[in-house]
């Protein structure tokens, strides 16, 4: 059995997603000082000095991920190191007293456009005054594609997710991510998820969009069915379905094409915090005074009408 074959059959628990990121962090891993394939049993590859004393030099968001892909595989292989253990523990300790900073990293501020998060709301008016004759008649793929452009914007101003518009299935699902249109109140189009990161604390969740998009939506999807046929919001250049990784790209470069500056999912969710850190600051506040999780804090919020 392979080590791939292996750490699925470990991890078989997990989702496909997170062993798939598992298996790619592992695989870089293994490429530092190694060819791939990754060995099937041998280990020693792992607790070599050349590739610790690489990993020592990273910048902390690399070696949180790769002290964590370190120690799956030597699970995998059967094996533990203290060396690799105490990396990882340091790691994740260094990661949460950095975000307890709350400061910017050099790279992130880089990045940050003049007008922050509302730059991408000038974007997405800018391409609807633009796309107009080919949101109203999508034909090709082509067309599709520069109108998708427009709606990856759209959406992500609204609601800042991951990537997870790539998951959503245009037909509603019980069980997997999907975009649907209700025609009882609440009508219109609704994104339902029951698979993301938060999804065990959080449980599934379910958002309406606003009127922008509910006009855009009414355009796009159903130009999406008839154009495409593998059953999912986003579409690649070869005319299927859009992968997280795609979508990542994709979005990095819409934003250097039209703010001038490229970023994540994580960058404009930082963005759209940032916007939004009075609110955030303000809830924060009320629930400490109350005694109460922020939850708790809204059932006592009576509602005057």
């Amino acid at each position: 059995m392979s080590f791939v074959s292996r750490l699925r059959e470990k991890k078989k628990t997990l989702k496909t997603s997170s062993q798939d990121t598992y298996i790619r962090n592992i695989k870089r891993l293994r490429r530092v000082k190694n060819e791939l394939p990754i060995p099937d049993k041998d280990h020693k590859w792992l607790i070599s000095k050349g590739l610790i004393s690489w990993y020592d030099g990273q910048p902390l968001s690399v070696r949180r991920h790769m002290a964590n892909a370190a120690n799956i595989a030597l699970s995998v292989y059967g094996k533990e190191s203290k060396e690799w253990k105490s990396r990882q523990r340091k790691s994740m300790e260094e990661f949460d007293e950095t975000r307890r900073k709350r400061e910017l990293t050099p790279q992130q501020k880089a990045r940050i456009p003049a007008k922050g998060f509302d730059s991408i709301k000038k974007v997405v008016t800018q391409m609807k005054k633009e796309l107009k004759h080919v949101i109203n008649k999508t034909e090709t793929l082509s067309d599709l594609l520069r109108v998708q452009n427009l709606v990856i914007l759209s959406l992500y101003y609204e609601f800042p997710l991951r990537l997870d518009y790539a998951t959503l299935k245009t037909e509603l699902s019980k069980s997997s991510n999907s975009i649907y249109k209700n025609l009882k109140k609440p009508a219109g189009w609704h994104i339902s998820l029951h698979e993301f990161k938060t999804a065990k604390s959080l449980g599934s969740k379910t958002f309406r969009f606003g009127a922008g998009n509910q006009r855009l939506l009414n355009k796009f999807i159903p130009a999406v069915k008839k154009i495409t046929k593998h059953g999912f919001l986003l579409t690649n250049k070869k005319g299927g379905a859009m992968s997280k990784q795609v979508l990542s790209k994709t979005l990095m470069k819409i934003t250097k094409r039209r703010i001038g500056k490229g970023f994540s999912t994580q960058l404009l969710r930082i963005l759209y915090a940032m916007k939004n850190r009075d609110v955030i600051e303000s809830a924060k506040e009320v629930s400490e005074k109350l005694l109460h999780s922020q939850d708790q804090s809204l059932l006592y919020a009576k509602k005057s009408k």
